[in-house]
């Protein structure tokens, strides 16, 4: 969650040295992407890095029978294009801003100069990046061990405990992404992911807006998940 004078916990400039982040607020250049915009592209040659400093964003990549499958969301403190700089590879996901989302957009040069000046910083970037394969082999151990429901339960937990806001009727997440394509981060059909909201919101434990969900019980929430 984000703490009232920092960043979300387990961002990148969370979990950087003060110095670290200092300086890696100073470096590239601003730029805003609006709702819809991509801010990388699948397969596009770009090796630049992209801070987020506020906003949200999703990575989509498509897939061999051309359905597109949505990976993981990112918001405000994450850092955006690592795999690409550090292999020299074509990117592997397209992202996407879900809201206005601004950003700082640092050059391969720059970010290279930035990890040998502060070679803790590296180590973070590669903390982030396991936190990421981790939550991608975690979707997969799901999928091949849970039914649906446990699977929704298990990512709306996730999302909870990282990008929930605390509110009077409960924990929001305001990510902005449909039923769906939260679903598809655990690999069911919009129509199943639907169902399976609908029949999280009949036992209570949440209530659904436009593009908004409300977390009203987290306890059974996380039963459900058997966590």
């Amino acid at each position: 969650m984000v703490i009232p004078s920092g960043w979300p916990t387990g961002t990148y400039l969370e979990t950087v040295s003060d110095a670290g982040r200092a300086a890696l607020l100073g470096l590239g250049v601003p730029k805003v992407f609006r709702r819809g915009d991509a801010l990388v592209r699948e397969s596009e040659r770009s090796d630049h890095v992209i801070l987020l400093l506020q906003g949200l964003v999703k990575a989509t990549v498509t897939l061999e029978n051309g359905r597109v499958a949505l990976l993981n969301v990112k918001v405000g403190g994450d850092l955006v294009g690592e795999m690409a700089f550090l292999t020299g590879k074509p990117r592997s996901a397209t992202v996407t801003a879900c809201v206005d989302t601004r950003t700082r957009v640092i050059s391969a040069a720059q970010f290279t100069d930035y990890l040998t000046r502060f070679p803790a910083a590296h180590f973070d970037l590669d903390k982030m990046i396991l936190r990421t394969l981790e939550w991608g082999e975690q979707r997969r151990m799901d999928f091949n061990g849970y039914p649906a429901s446990v699977r929704l339960a298990r990512v709306l937990a996730y999302l909870t405990d990282a990008y929930g806001h605390q509110g009077v009727d409960g924990i929001a997440l305001k990510l902005n992404l449909t039923q769906g394509e939260i679903g598809s981060l655990v690999g069911v059909e919009e129509d199943t992911a639907r169902r399976e909201f609908r029949t999280l919101r009949d036992r209570g434990v949440l209530t659904m807006g436009y593009r908004t969900t409300t977390i009203v019980d987290r306890d059974v929430l996380r039963k459900i998940a058997e966590l």
